[in-house]
C-alpha cells in the first residue's frame, strides 16, 4: 500500500495521533527522563500549535487509514536561528522503518524550506537516537554548536539549502 504525506495540524485526529506515537516511543526509550503516564501528554502540551501555518507546518505519513510517521518544520520560533527552518517531531513507526519514509520525510521538509526562502535547516536530537543521526548525517547535515537549551538533546545538526 502506498504511503501518503500531507500536511496536517497539529490538533488534528492525524496529527495528535502522529504526535501521541512519537511522544510515547520517547516516553518508552526514556522512561527515567520520560515517566508515564503524564509525561507525553505534558510533551504534547508545549507549544501544540508551533508547528501549523504562520510559525510552521506537520507532515504525516499514512499507509492507507494508518498514521506511519510524522515530521514537522518551524518557520520561526524564539530559538529558530534567523534565515533557518528547524526539524522536529521526527517520527517514522517501527513496522515502517528500513523503508526509506525518513528520508522521505527529510526531503519533503526540505523542498518546503526551499520554497519558504530559507537558507538553512537545523534540528536537535538526543544521543541515544542513533538511527536519527545516521540520517541526517547521510542527508548532508553537519554538527554544529547549540542553538537552543533542549533538555533533551545532546547533539545538534544543520545543512545549508542553497
Amino acid at each position: 500500500m502506498e504511503i501518503v504525506l500531507s500536511a496536517v495540524r497539529p490538533d488534528s485526529p492525524d496529527g495528535r495521533s502522529a504526535l501521541r506515537a512519537y511522544a510515547g516511543e520517547l516516553a518508552a526509550r526514556w522512561p527515567e527522563k520520560a515517566p508515564e503516564p503524564t509525561w507525553s501528554e505534558d510533551f504534547l502540551a508545549d507549544d501544540p500549535l508551533a508547528l501549523s501555518p504562520p510559525s510552521g507546518v506537520l507532515v504525516v505519513a499514512k499507509e492507507g487509514e494508518r498514521v506511519v510517521g510524522c515530521a514537522g518544520l518551524r518557520l520561526e520560533g524564539a530559538d529558530v536561528p534567523p534565515g533557518a527552518g528547524e526539524i522536529k517531531r521526527m517520527w517514522v513507526d517501527p513496522s515502517t522503518r528500513g523503508k526509506g519514509l525518513g528520508r522521505r520525510l527529510l526531503a519533503h521538509l526540505t523542498d518546503l524550506a526551499r520554497e519558504a526562502g530559507l537558507r538553512r535547516l537545523v534540528l536537535d536530537t538526543a544521543g541515544d537516537l542513533t538511527e536519527a543521526r545516521a540520517l541526517y548525517a547521510s542527508e548532508g547535515f553537519v554538527e554544529t554548536a547549540p542553538y537552543n537549551a533542549n533538555p533533551h538533546a545532546q547533539h545538534w545538526f544543520t545543512r545549508d539549502l542553497w
